[in-house]
């Protein structure tokens, strides 16, 4: 049989790249790739039947190959017709995420997600700075595929732990599946034992997937002012609140187009791993910022240009005309030049922030104090910005949604005292 397009009969554009994988994979086990935008498909006895062709990471198109038959395009439709396009239902999944703040409050958003403590049996640590677990209801599509059905919730999963964890003031993460592993402390009795340990997370007795919104009686989250909520410095709240633009911010994420849609996910990733990586190196910390802001500096520069005009900058001029437009409390030239200067010379191998020495120097030396405030000011300008671009999008008229950015003071001279008092005991 010729090679010719097929397109039409695995239902690329309509079905889910993923999942049109995922059911290919099922029926043509072996595959191969010769070709940077083409993947090829094959039988058990290495045939080759068919091709999926690629532009820009996305399937485009279809081609058969000489080991196609009708009964395997008729096997592929079945399965596509049933497992992903057939209708089963719309199920909720209750995930589990971990707040660096204790959650004792429920928060609903319309019938897209809920959050609400986790239940009573759920393992909890037993002190404050921890990873606090809560659970967030969302709905999925259903599947008579148990590996698709798993894809749709994990997907949905990881995109709002992301957004969670850009659009609030505290950390939030979900159980890792990569079984990674640690040496770890453990209490027997009496005695602190050292085991190799994976990662993982479990509740007792819970049903992860049901057919309903559960109802939850807990208050509601507490709801703060932006300005107030995402000032770090002034606001600290050992239990989790809510901005309360939250519901509007979620509103602005889903009205956005496809492509944006997907970069500021990307941005939200690379946000969320700047905390993950903190405790390991605090330079790629700061590389990690400043890449959320680079995912989409590009496309709104672009967005601003007359039609059809296309015109190359420099990485550098995109993240400063970005930040200049987009974070809060208009930060200066000079100190949008310092944080991407300190993160060029990371990324090209020039230095690491002082905090990474291998041996730590005892006391300051000429550079901790500028790299902390670099690594500070970063943290409030790129979150910041970051959620004032999805405002802007979403509520163009209005002023952006956060506005107080990082303090900067007198510069003191040198051999001013503190002023911090040091209290002693009383010799007795």
């Amino acid at each position: 049989m010729g090679k010719k397009s097929i397109a039409t009969d695995l239902h690329i554009g309509q079905v889910d790249d993923e999942e049109l994988r995922i059911v290919l994979s099922s029926i043509l086990p072996r595959g191969a790739q010769f070709r940077p935008d083409e993947v090829e498909y094959r039988t058990e006895k290495d045939a080759w039947a068919l091709s999926l062709h690629y532009r820009n990471g996305k399937i485009v198109d279809a081609t058969s190959g000489p080991a196609i038959t009708s009964e395997i395009k008729n096997e592929i439709q079945r399965v596509i017709n049933q497992d992903i396009l057939g209708e089963t239902g719309i199920k909720i999944s209750r995930w589990t995420m971990f707040s660096g703040r204790i959650v004792e409050g429920k928060w609903c958003h319309g019938n897209d997600l809920q959050i609400v403590p986790a239940p009573p049996q759920a393992p909890r640590p037993l002190e404050l700075m921890a990873e606090h677990p809560f659970i967030v209801d969302f709905p999925f599509a259903g599947s008579s595929n148990f590996i698709i059905e798993q894809f749709r919730y994990m997907k949905r999963a990881r995109e709002l732990t992301l957004l969670l964890n850009t659009f609030l003031s505290t950390r939030i993460t979900s159980p890792t599946n990569s079984a990674r592993k640690h040496w770890v402390y453990v209490h027997q009795d009496s005695t602190i034992v050292t085991t190799w340990a994976s990662e993982g997370y479990l509740i007792p007795n819970f049903t992860y997937i049901v057919d309903e919104f559960p109802v939850d009686d807990s208050p509601s989250l507490e709801k703060v002012e932006s300005n107030t909520y995402y000032n770090s410095r002034n606001y600290v709240d050992d239990t989790l609140t809510i901005p309360a633009e939250l519901p509007k911010l979620f509103d602005a994420f889903y009205a956005l187009h496809a492509d944006a849609r997907e970069r500021f996910i990307r941005a939200s990733y690379w946000y969320q791993t700047a905390s993950n990586v903190w405790d390991y190196s605090k330079s790629l910390y700061l590389t990690s910022l400043t890449n959320a802001i680079e995912c989409i500096a590009g496309l709104e520069i672009h967005r601003s240009m007359p039609q059809g005009e296309v015109q190359e900058f420099k990485p550098s001029t995109l993240f400063k005309t970005f930040m200049q437009k987009f974070a809060p409390g208009n930060p200066s030239g000079a100190q949008l030049d310092k944080i991407y200067e300190a993160r060029s010379e990371i990324a090209h191998g020039e230095r690491l922030l002082a905090y990474d020495h291998t041996i730590p120097s005892w006391g300051l030396d000429q550079t901790s104090t500028k790299d902390r405030d670099i690594s500070d000011a970063a943290r409030i300008l790129c979150r910041g910005a970051l959620i004032n671009w999805l405002w802007s999008h979403a509520y163009p008229s209005t002023r952006l949604l956060i506005t107080e950015g990082v303090k900067i003071g007198k510069t003191t001279p040198p051999g001013t005292k503190s002023g911090i008092i040091v209290y002693s005991p009383d010799p007795e």
